[in-house]
């Protein structure tokens, strides 16, 4: 009899059908934060549609390296949070990501909710390894700015000042930004470790060009890597279910390209990856989650 309910009665579903955890390596954890987002509101429903709408698709890749990406993680589930309260959220993120990366093999998938989140994230890596090493930021945004909205010093907006001030990364990598105001792009640009590629570099250079730079930056410094990435660096036509959509962005090929580059070289030093940013109710028929999943897919698969 508890083979058969074991079988046939199941709470909830998980990613793809993965396992819950308890083995399993990364585990994934749904973060559904929407505390500061500045436009269209919707990201924190983004983990539960994403879950249940993985049942439906496909479990292929998009490269074929002969490995079963679903044996390679474990679901979590979502985070309990409490609605509009960021700071507390921030530090309940941070316990929480601490005890995972503590617990299941040393590393993490978040899947968002909105970029604040990334804050609390990179906190929790650097508690968990000591110290914090580089922090990759791929976003159509540079998320820099001192205050946004006027007089909210802690936003989606802001929460990379909020990071080289509390974790103190050795490296800030900036891959995919397109928009940003002044203010913003000189914090970065003065920044004595950082290094910027915007959309119009990555589109020009050669996939050999950007596998280079990408390894020759994660190379300089040997701390863990925190790797972050924001839907919305991804084209409106490819992408249209996000916050704040801006033009002329990356093709999914292109992203794929950072992405590849980033886990190939960082290797075992990723610690965090986090996907966020999709807004299932700005999604005009769930046009984006294909995409999603499948993003989902290929980090397991380069991991």
């Amino acid at each position: 009899m508890s083979n058969d309910i074991n079988f046939y009665v199941s709470s909830q579903y998980t990613l793809f059908g993965i396992p819950r955890c308890g083995s399993g390596i990364p585990p994934i954890l749904g973060v559904p934060i929407e505390d500061t987002v500045s436009f269209r509101p919707g990201t924190r429903f983004a983990p539960g549609v994403i879950r249940s709408w993985s049942q439906y698709f496909e479990f292929t890749p998009t490269e074929d390296l002969g490995i079963d990406v679903l044996n390679k993680a474990c679901d979590l589930g979502d985070l309990t949070l409490l609605q509009g309260i960021v700071n507390v959220n921030m530090e309940r993120i941070r316990s929480v990501v601490k005890e995972v990366i503590n617990k299941w093999g040393g590393r993490v998938i978040s899947i968002g909710g909105e970029h604040t989140m990334s804050l609390g994230v990179a906190r929790a890596v650097s508690d968990s390894q000591g110290s914090y090493g580089i922090y990759v930021h791929v976003d159509a945004h540079l998320d820099s700015r001192e205050e946004w909205p006027v007089g909210q010093s802690l936003s989606h907006a802001t929460f990379v000042r909020h990071i080289v001030n509390s974790v103190n990364p050795q490296l800030l990598l900036f891959l995919g930004p397109r928009v940003y105001d002044k203010e913003e792009i000189s914090f970065v640009r003065d920044l004595d470790n950082s290094m910027l590629l915007l959309t119009r570099d990555i589109k020009l250079m050669e996939s050999y060009e950007l596998r280079n730079v990408i390894r020759d930056s994660l190379g300089s410094y040997p701390g863990p890597i925190h790797l972050s990435i924001d839907v919305d660096v991804l084209d409106p036509s490819i992408m249209p279910g996000v916050g704040n959509p801006e033009g002329f962005g990356l093709s999914y090929g292109e992203l794929l390209r950072v992405i590849r580059a980033v886990l190939d070289y960082g290797g075992f030093r990723v610690k965090a990856v986090d996907l966020v940013e999709y807004s299932p109710p700005n999604d005009p028929g769930l046009m984006s989650l294909p995409a999603m999943a499948r993003l989902i897919l290929d980090v397991l698969n380069y991991l």
